[in-house]
């Protein structure tokens, strides 16, 4: 016999007795008529039958009453459920009050999970998940990706794919204004007639553009963002028609024929103007200098598929190149094609950010696995009250609820303070500043109702696995120790122990797995800082200014740069000068095709192509570029003398690996010859994990192609470059007021911000991998000191027997080094399978990074035993006489 005493029923048939009180009640009231009717006189009989006359149809009454007596039952019934539920929230929070430091253990525990979750899923929404901006995003297509196109190119190839109904071209600009409070360089995005159609671009006012709008002689428009328009234009209702000094591309001045709908959003980052694409007339492929059409967007048609774009753009690539041999190189062909609008976007993002939602999955598991552990552990300090309320009538259904009850108000304010704490992370992120994500513009993403709604499913699940299966073991009488089995049956359950034994391994190895992927990609960023640039940015302001092309042309473009050089050697602490038309580490690039002399054209392809620099003298100097053979770039350089260049290693390796390459000639254009004056280091122009590419430096005044560039980037060798910004920024003013600096700030920064996507993967997962070090540090603590509390009378007894007080240390700690050391064996073999998923995030270190596997089980091991000893020192520190008179 168990020894479980019966519990009360309620009645069989409670209607049977409410009908019963019913009918009572009626007859009570028809004898009391019935007694005044006798009273004053009138028969029983008839007495009886006057009353019963009065009272009416006795059956409709004692429904009525029924119904009424059943509505008012079921009223009582939900207020005492009520009562009942409200009572047992009141237990279960003076519970957890009572337990101040288990229940911030546990809420703290599920809340970190759930925030870094919740956060991890906000950024994977915003930048993977979330809906692109675009009537039917699905049709969308980049044609020919990885390439960028001439404008007639960009036709060739949009007409030749007949599965596409409309496209465009896509040309980023920064076009000098100043026809404001102060000159601005404003955000242009060049498109074809065909945008509005892709896109599905609308005007608030005036028109979009036609192809009328893509001729030379007509494509001085322009169309004007609506916050352009707001902000910049005062939102004047007679915009249309007005004219704007837009210097940069082609027309110095354009007329508004357009506001376009400010609900619009353009493919990557927003646009302040849209002006039309045009080639001039007579230009084919071959002879089309305008190479700076970014991507080809088109919009398939219904019935069409991303394979049918694909086929047809890589059949299209192959007529192109055999109409026009020698233009088209057979690696170029091969990479034409079609892929989705997102993924065009979002590249190789996406893998990335699903390993990191995998990687916070972990997080959350640990997380479960520790409030699991402690809820397993209260519950068998409980089963001596279980017993009690047993003994006293308590249901099974009642302890169930109690648990439940405990185990979602826990889960609840985890929730809450995990959506907190993922507000926090996000702001903390700094996003999308620090991140290099794409589709993370403006302010960043922020918790939505996406996110929280995962985060309600994931509290949900985590009460399943931390309460419900505690609750149905704890509710569970059979197995629940009597009064009579004592204190002794309430610590000892070996199932118990085991089950904590299997949790705290299973932490462990999740631990190892986070925590090995977090040291190799912080061990991929340090491989990456350790990279030597080739030039040294420490200690350079770099400095973009954009002057009106059509105020600086020739020679006043070489008179402002000399001028604006000049100034600014000449303040204080400045060491160097130089400047370069394109910032370094940025994505911006010019390549042009050369031929070098003792090399033939080829015969079945285009010629070779190398990053071109335009440069001035100071320039390699302020940078400390070092030079390695020859000379570099000198004021001798001016226009009317022979053409002088400087390459670097990696070109002249290439070139001439057996030659001196210095006097040796390089021809540009077709027709501009060069003469190799100096060699350079390689520079890792774009980013630090992208190999250094062949260059070419000529001297700005050498440049005459179109002619001397009136748009530079400054730098500026100083030792403290934030000082040197306001006197730079005033000596531009000084020079002309209406010449805008867009960009002024150390070089360093724009190195850093080429990291930044890396940067953002390693601070993740490093922040994963101390949590889930932390974490299991708190569930290898929690375990041991239940395991060791459970085991206080043995260790009492085998003290009081004579044993060393070292012999129980070792013991209790072989009690919780032994599942870790199970976990880490288990956790090493995921981690070798799944840290291969950060193969591409990774650089300089392989997914099989020994180091890094001894480092992080060292780690863990270290870790894990700071948790054990404390208990165990407790442990062997029990005094016997005090537990054995506890027994």
């Amino acid at each position: 016999m168990s020894g479980r005493k019966p519990h009360p029923t309620p009645l069989a048939n409670e209607d049977e007795g409410s009908a019963r009180d019913i009918d009572e009640e009626l007859t009570f009231h028809i004898e009391g008529r019935a007694r005044e009717w006798m009273a004053s006189g009138v028969p029983r009989d008839e007495a009886f039958r006057r009353a019963r006359a009065a009272f009416g149809d006795l059956e409709r009454i004692r429904t009525e009453m029924r119904a009424v007596d059943a509505e008012s039952r079921r009223l009582r019934g939900r207020r005492d459920r009520l009562r009942d539920l409200l009572r047992d929230v009141r237990l279960a929070s003076r519970r957890l009050v009572g337990q101040p430091a288990h229940s911030a253990v546990a809420i703290g525990t599920l809340a970190l999970g759930i925030g870094a979750s919740v956060a991890m899923f906000t950024v994977l929404d915003a930048v993977v998940l979330r809906p692109l901006p675009w009537p039917a995003p699905d049709r969308l297509v980049q044609l020919w990706p990885r390439l960028n196109h001439n404008i007639t190119l960009s036709r060739l190839v949009g007409d030749g794919v007949p599965s596409v109904e409309a496209y465009t071209g896509l040309s980023r600009w920064g076009l000098t204004w100043t026809g404001g409070d102060e000159a601005r360089v404003l955000d242009a995005l060049a498109v074809d007639a065909g945008y509005f159609d892709v896109f599905g671009a609308q005007v608030e006012r005036g028109r979009s553009f036609t192809r009328a709008d893509t001729d030379p002689d007509r494509s001085d428009v322009v169309i004007v963002s609506h916050a352009f328009w707001a902000s910049r234009l005062g939102s004047d209702p007679d915009v249309i028609g007005r004219r704007l000094q837009l210097d940069g591309y082609l027309h110095p001045t354009r007329t508004i024929v357009g506001v376009m709908d400010a609900g619009h959003r353009p493919l990557g980052r927003a646009a302040d103007v849209w002006v039309p694409l045009h080639v001039p007339p007579g230009r084919d492929f071959a002879s089309d200098s305008t190479w700076y059409v970014n991507s080809v967007v088109a919009r398939m048609r219904p019935d069409a598929s991303v394979d049918q774009a694909d086929a047809e753009v890589r059949a299209a690539a192959r007529r192109i190149a055999d109409l026009w041999p020698g233009r088209l190189d057979a690696e170029t062909v091969q990479r034409a094609g079609a892929v989705g609008i997102l993924t065009a976007v979002i590249g190789d993002v996406r893998g990335t950010l699903w390993t990191l939602l995998g990687a916070v999955g972990l997080v959350l598991l640990i997380a479960c696995a520790n409030v699991a552990n402690l809820l397993l552990a209260r519950a068998a300090s409980r089963q001596g009250d279980r017993a009690i309320r047993a003994a006293l009538g308590a249901t099974r259904a009642r302890l169930l609820r109690e648990h439940l009850i405990e185990s979602a108000l826990l889960a609840g304010v985890a929730c809450a303070a995990g959506a907190a704490l993922a507000q926090v992370a996000l702001r903390l992120l700094a996003l999308p500043e620090s991140s290099g994500l794409p589709r993370l513009d403006g302010a960043g993403p922020s918790v939505d109702m996406r996110a929280l709604g995962f985060a309600v499913t994931t509290s949900a699940a985590c009460v399943l696995v931390f309460g419900l299966l505690p609750a149905l073991r704890a509710s569970d009488l059979e197995r629940t120790p009597n009064l009579r089995e004592g204190g002794r049956a309430r610590t000892r359950g070996p199932a118990l122990h085991r089950a904590n034994r299997m949790l705290l391994a299973g932490e462990v190895a999740l631990a190892m797995v986070l925590v090995t992927g977090a040291g190799l990609m912080v061990s991929s960023f340090v491989a990456l800082r350790a990279v030597e640039p080739g030039l040294d940015a420490s200690d350079v302001l770099s400095v973009r200014i954009v002057p009106a092309e059509d105020r600086f042309a020739a020679d006043r473009a070489l008179g402002l740069w000399k001028d604006l050089e000049a100034r600014v050697a000449a303040l204080p602490g400045v060491s160097g000068v130089g400047s370069i038309q394109l910032e370094p580490f940025t994505d911006g690039n010019w390549g042009f095709p050369y031929l070098a002399e003792g090399h033939a054209p080829p015969a079945d392809g285009p010629l070779p192509v190398a990053n071109f620099r335009v440069v001035t003298p100071g320039y390699f100097e302020a940078v400390d570029l070092p030079v390695r053979a020859g000379r570099a770039l000198t004021d001798a350089d001016r226009a009317g003398t022979a053409g002088a260049m400087v390459i670097n290693a990696r070109m002249a390796e290439r070139l001439w690996p057996d030659s001196d390459p210095v006097g040796r000639e390089i021809r540009l254009f077709g027709d501009v010859s060069y003469r190799v004056v100096g060699v350079v280091g390689d520079v890792h122009q774009h980013a630090l994990d992208r190999d250094p590419e062949p260059e070419m430096y000529v001297a700005h005044a050498q440049y005459g192609t179109p002619g001397p560039l009136v748009s530079m980037a400054l730098m500026v060798e100083t030792d403290d470059p934030a000082r040197l910004t306001g006197p730079v920024r005033d000596v531009v003013r000084q020079i002309d007021p209406d010449i805008p600096v867009p960009s002024l700030r150390p070089l360093t920064e724009a190195l850093d911000a080429s990291m930044s996507r890396r940067r953002f993967y390693a601070l993740l997962l490093a922040g994963f991998g101390g949590l889930a070090l932390l974490l299991g540090g708190l569930g290898v603590y929690g375990v041991m000191s239940y395991l060791v509390g459970a085991r206080l009378p043995d260790f009492g007894v085998r003290l009081a027997l004579g044993a060393a007080p070292a012999d129980v240390r070792r013991e209790a700690l072989r009690s919780g080094l032994v599942p870790t050391a199970w976990g880490l064996a288990l956790g090493t073999l995921l981690a070798l399978a799944s840290t291969r998923l950060l193969r591409a995030a990774l650089y300089g270190v392989s997914p099989l990074h020994l180091p890094t596997y001894v480092t992080v089980a060292t780690v863990l091991v270290g870790v894990a035993s700071l948790a054990c000893w404390a208990p165990a020192r407790r442990a062997a520190r029990v005094d016997p006489v005090r537990v054995l008179g506890a027994e």
